[in-house]
């Protein structure tokens, strides 16, 4: 995580000297400089978040496939050594760190509680927590197993459920986003240079540039905020919304800074006046 902060407080400083040398506003290399330096940040969150679906993923087919074993009459120590030749992804080596400590003669409580805290995964922590209540009472850990992990089938199936759901709405989400661009994008090309035509007296009194620059800070802020609401409603995390953030930033920043300022203003009023 240090590495991300790092590279992001040097890409801000880039940023902002470089917009510096450019001429543009100072408050707007800032917020250039802040937006583009978040990247990372909003990379590394996305890459965590996919980590963390496909050790969820990988410890409910380990879940599944020992409750099977058990089933059939191995003994845990047995099951664990079976299950170590699977290919569990990015638990595989906690799998094996499982096993060890049940053959070392490590209690089950301790061995699998151990197993929680190296995952670093809630969802993990709470089913083996879970786990570990059952059997301190007297419960039977296969049967304890088979319920927790059932429980989240269930749930997970549901959300997947909502996903198909909503996957309309988060299609209707980018439209939106885009649309609100396109509005901004009229603004800016067509709509000022109107009124400097249209009000040479009143133009003067206007200041074009912080109008430029409103419209720059509103989009970043509908972009932010459009990200984290996406990511609760689709994904159930805002920190799930960290790569619809990084889209729609990115979105933002091409239009401000590459289509809208190649792009000859007025473009129609050279028409009309020919």
């Amino acid at each position: 995580m240090r590495e991300e902060i790092i590279i992001m407080l040097i890409i801000i400083i880039l940023i902002f000297l470089l917009y510096l040398i450019f001429n543009f506003s100072i408050l707007n290399s800032i917020v250039t400089g802040i937006v583009v330096g978040i990247f990372p940040y909003l990379i590394y969150q996305t890459i965590v978040n996919n980590i963390e679906k496909e050790k969820e993923e990988q410890f409910i087919r380990f879940s599944v496939d020992l409750i099977g074993l058990l089933k059939s009459g191995l003994s845990l120590p047995i099951a664990l050594k079976q299950l170590e030749k699977n290919d569990y992804g990015r638990i595989n080596e906690l799998v094996k760190n499982l096993s060890s400590r049940i053959d070392w003669g490590i209690s089950i409580e301790d061995s699998f509680t151990q197993f929680a805290e190296e995952s670093n995964n809630r969802m993990i922590k709470r089913t083996i927590q879970s786990l570990v209540d059952i059997y301190k009472k007297g419960g039977n850990l296969e049967q304890g197993l088979e319920a927790i992990i059932n429980s989240i089938m269930e749930i997970r199936k549901i959300k997947e459920d909502k996903k198909v759901a909503m996957h309309e709405n988060i299609i209707h989400s980018y439209i939106v986003f885009v649309f609100f661009l396109g509005i901004v994008f009229t603004f800016q090309i067509f709509l000022l240079p109107f009124l400097q035509i249209s009000l040479p007296e009143q133009s003067s009194n206007i200041d074009f540039g912080f109008i430029n620059d409103l419209m720059y800070y509103i989009s970043i802020i509908q972009a932010v905020f459009a990200g984290l609401s996406m990511g609760k409603m689709y994904d159930g995390s805002y920190k799930a919304g960290a790569k619809y953030i990084a889209i729609f930033l990115f979105m933002v920043i091409i239009l401000f800074n590459i289509i809208i300022p190649i792009v000859p203003k007025g473009m129609f009023l050279v028409n009309i006046n020919m």
